[in-house]
């Protein structure tokens, strides 16, 4: 729900009466087991399947972890020209997201979760910068051009990654030199041009990397130029004018001094600009980050594998909509300090032992000025801090079963900073929690395991939830949002039961088949969430003033079912996934509006080797429902929108020019019908468009 006092631009997001419990979109289930299959690296992709760590934070073929876990590969980022990480998730079923083609907008959802309930993760390292406020950033940034491998994690659980992950977990891995050195070269380049007509952007991109003796360094830089992005929805496209440009500048330097020694070191720049409307009606948006990371891993025997990960962020956001109102604008400041450090000791007594054990830590500060240079009290200034100690024992009694019971504590600290705290209800709130959990693996045979998991979750309220008071006076109406400092941390409990299986030469001499399915039950108390409060009141001056406050508002139950199929007979693979979702409002039993209850995905295709050249063809089916959207203002009432399915198809033609330069020239097709379509979610589908791109190795 948007509250945007009559304007469609100046406005701060409340996580919507309308979504009651769990606000925001859907996640049901989410696509395959394994990835998709990689145009020019098939068989290894069939051999191997990519490694996780997601699940246990200990090194795991994807296919063997006791957990819902789906991988999306550098490979696969490549081979669809991906805009922003949000649009790469889009082929994963029941991730929903509002603004896929936005790098400051993009919003997530894992199984219905909010997007502030989703731990996200880079190179190992908690990204903490979350908001609530509408026109502040919720999410990460990293440009999909820099990205190796993304992780998502379905279902609860703050116990391995700390406060917050209680809808699921999002770890992102970066590039090194390792990952794009061709075999037996020491140094290399890499030129990228592409062109996305659903958002009329170019982008361009450029790497050098390379390798000498114990030294791995990568350089990397990628800018996009985008303009009116035309939008699908109920029987109508729509040109919305705008001027975007992404900037995004990667370095990372790695050094192993010994065989089990690894110091690495990195830099990542990103800028973003979105001028939106008209010109007497535009919004302007500004992001800059800077991110410096720092890593270090050391081995020795059984008993140590130690890995330290640092991390400092500063980010720096701007909106501007003074073009229509003269108050309209806000500068933001945050900084935040993270460190996280694990050990993985191997233990033989009664089975094998991989105990992981370690803490994380992390202080950030925000703070905001307006127009006139002040204190914004939308975001008062104020800082945070979280920590935390957890221990898994990964017991391995046998070769068939395993015992994986896990624990973690929990802590958190809140605090105003402000002149005029008091004024305004601002408090300082700490608490601290244990989140416990436990996973029973069953292995048969090494093709087929069987796991059952219970997993807390806990998630504290961020600053922005305990802290914003904001009076917004605007045409004759005052929005008045009333702090709360007595609000409670979300909690939740996931309960999943799952079968993995991986075998191959099932049906011919060289084919694999993959397949996942489980079952889940995610319940959630305390959810946080921002409405009217119902009070109106009118000023002196005879303008209403309607009253808002964030507030715990009981519980949620989501359940549900996902499956997928992954089937590599030679050249060829296909790749079949559902998930269904039901979520309900514990204290009305009524159905949450919004969510897509079932979607589906298929995707297949082909590699004529001795030409190098891959097609693919992909299905969405989504079922309607009842969306998010009421009938009127306060009615209670949803729009009900009808199901759609969308086609896509590309093609990739891989030239080489031996000894010197490797190509790789793609071109598709989205939405090839054209179909008119909108989200459960409220969010906009996309018209047919097109994208172009080539890739140079050298």
């Amino acid at each position: 729900d948007i509250i945007n006092n009559n304007h469609s631009h100046f406005y701060f997001i409340m996580k919507p009466q309308s979504f009651s419990l769990l606000s925001v979109a859907v996640l049901a289930a989410i696509t395959s087991t394994s990835t998709f299959a990689q145009i020019s690296q098939a068989s290894e992709t069939i051999s191997t399947g990519p490694v996780v760590v997601t699940a246990s934070r200990t090194e795991k073929v994807l296919n063997e972890v006791p957990s819902s876990v789906v991988v999306v590969t550098g490979s696969q980022l490549e081979q669809e020209n991906q805009r922003t990480l949000g649009d790469s998730l889009l082929d994963i079923p029941n991730v929903m997201l509002e603004a896929p083609e936005s790098p400051v907008f993009t919003r997530i959802s894992i199984r219905g979760s909010d997007s502030d309930q989703i731990s996200y993760l880079i190179d190992g390292v908690r990204q903490d910068n979350y908001t609530m406020s509408g026109n502040r950033p919720a999410f990460m940034f990293v440009d999909p051009e820099m990205i190796k491998q993304v992780e998502v994690r379905r279902g609860g659980g703050s116990s391995l990654y700390g406060n917050g992950g209680i809808g699921g977990t999002i770890a992102v891995t970066t590039k090194t030199a390792g990952d794009l050195l061709k075999s037996g070269r020491d140094f290399g380049a890499r030129l990228k041009l592409g062109y996305n007509d659903d958002a009329r952007e170019f982008g361009q991109s450029a790497w050098l990397f390379g390798r000498k003796g114990p030294v791995d360094a990568v350089i990397g830089f990628s800018h996009r130029d985008g303009g009116k992005i035309i939008s699908s929805s109920n029987g109508r496209r729509s040109k919305t004018p705008r001027d975007s440009k992404y900037d995004a500048f990667t370095s990372k330097f790695t050094i192993t001094p010994t065989d089990n020694s690894l110091v690495s070191l990195g830099y990542n720049y990103d800028d973003t600009k979105l001028d939106q409307g008209s010109s007497d009606d535009e919004t302007k948006y500004r992001l800059k980050q800077h991110r410096l990371t720092g890593r270090w891993e050391y081995s020795y025997g059984d008993y140590v594998d130690l890995v330290v990960n640092m991390q400092y962020t500063k980010l720096d956001n701007k909106f501007d909509g003074t073009s229509y109102n003269p108050e309209a604008y806000f500068k933001d400041d945050y900084e935040s300090y993270s460190i996280n450090a694990q050990n993985t000791s191997i233990v033989y007594l009664g089975g094998i032992h991989t105990l992981t054990y370690g803490f994380d830590a992390s202080s950030n500060r925000q703070k905001a000025t307006d127009i006139h240079g002040k204190l914004d009290r939308s975001r008062p200034k104020s800082k945070g801090y979280d920590a935390g100690l957890f221990i898994q024992d990964e017991y391995a009694i046998n070769d068939y079963v395993t015992i994986t019971p896990v624990l973690r504590w929990s802590y958190y600290d809140r605090n105003p900073t402000g002149d005029s705290d008091s004024k305004f209800g601002l408090t300082t709130r700490n608490d601290n929690k244990f989140t416990p959990g436990i996973t029973l693996t069953l292995a048969p045979s090494k093709a087929l395991s069987f796991y059952a998991s219970v997993q807390s979750g806990y998630r504290p309220p961020f600053l922005d939830e305990l802290y914003t008071s904001i009076e917004y006076p605007e045409w004759g109406m005052y929005s008045v949002v009333l702090p709360n400092p007595n609000l409670k941390p979300e909690e939740s409990i996931n309960v999943e039961l799952g079968v993995n299986g991986d075998y191959k030469s099932l049906f011919g001499e060289s084919d694999r088949f993959v397949f996942h399915a489980n079952v889940f039950r995610d319940r959630v108390k305390n959810l946080i969430n921002a409405g009217a409060t119902g009070d109106m009141d009118f000023s002196p001056d005879g303008d209403m003033i309607l009253y808002y406050s964030i507030k715990n508002v009981g519980k949620a139950l989501k359940t549900g079912f996902e499956a997928s199929l992954d089937y590599y007979p030679g050249n060829a693979d296909f790749h079949l996934s559902y998930g269904y979702l039901h979520a309900e409002d514990k204290n009305t039993g009524k159905k949450i509006p919004g969510l897509t209850p079932m979607q589906a995905t298929l995707r297949a295709g082909y590699t004529y080797k001795p030409w190098d050249l891959n097609g693919w063809y992909r299905l969405r089916l989504y079922k309607g429902g009842e969306s998010n959207i009421e009938t009127s203002w306060g009615s209670g009432e949803y729009k009900k929108f009808g199901g759609f399915a969308t086609h896509a198809v590309g093609l990739t033609w891989r030239p080489h020019l031996k000894d010197r330069a490797d190509f790789a020239l793609t071109f598709s097709i989205d939405n090839v019908m054209n179909k008119k379509y909108r989200y459960l979610n409220g969010g906009y589908g996309v018209g047919r468009s097109y994208r172009a791109w080539l890739t140079a190795n050298f």
